[in-house]
């Protein structure tokens, strides 16, 4: 008895999710000043982490930052929020917290694919930043931020394989929706010393 076929399946729709970047993010002398201070606190960064502790998935320095280290950071992130919105073709905000940490990529921090949405932990994460600022001349190899498409298969997204690169060059920032999957390559520092490393104020933009 003949078998009625079976409709074959759409083929996936690859989504690339729109990124922001902009360059000279601070005028020079706050940037060189951001980074003066963040050296004097090498002693507070601490080793980071993630929610299930997991050593193989991510290694970078950490600083939970007194508010007035990042606040040149933060306020410029609010007085750009009017054009990055509309930029990013997402669903437009109030925005509301601004949260903000420091990194220190060193010889050998990365950080695996990963998505900074957690609607359970933080329902009002929306957009993630990262800003970007070292010594010059940049004495790190690596560090790259890939941004990961999706594939849309039957109304459901799932990752890609294919990805946009960000170098990480001193005082740029970049902006994503938090939802979006990335990850930070390995970063290659020969001298090992601290203030060689690739720094960031990385951080995400609640709703209000």
């Amino acid at each position: 008895m003949p078998t009625q076929s079976q409709p074959a399946s759409a083929a996936p729709r690859v989504i690339r999710h729109s990124v922001v970047a902009i360059e000279n993010f601070l005028p020079e002398p706050v940037a060189a000043a951001l980074l003066e201070a963040v050296l004097a606190r090498q002693a507070q960064f601490q080793p980071s982490g993630t929610h299930d502790a997991r050593s193989d998935y991510r290694q970078s320095l950490v600083l939970n930052p007194p508010p007035e280290l990042v606040r040149p950071v933060v306020e410029r992130v609010r007085a750009v929020m009017p054009r990055v919105l509309p930029a990013l073709k997402i669903d437009p905000i109030e925005v509301g917290v601004v949260e903000a940490q420091v990194t220190a990529s060193v010889d050998g921090s990365f950080f695996g694919v990963h998505t900074d949405a957690d609607y359970a932990r933080v329902p009002k994460r929306y957009l993630t930043y990262v800003y970007y600022f070292n010594r010059a001349p940049k004495a790190f190899e690596g560090g790259e931020l890939r941004v990961y498409d999706d594939l849309l298969r039957n109304g459901k997204l799932a990752r890609a394989e294919t990805f946009q690169t960000i170098e990480p060059r001193h005082n740029r920032i970049v902006f994503f929706w938090a939802r979006t999957m990335h990850e930070v390559m390995p970063v290659r520092m020969p001298s090992g010393a601290f203030a060689d490393a690739r720094f960031t104020v990385n951080g995400w933009i609640n709703k209000a």
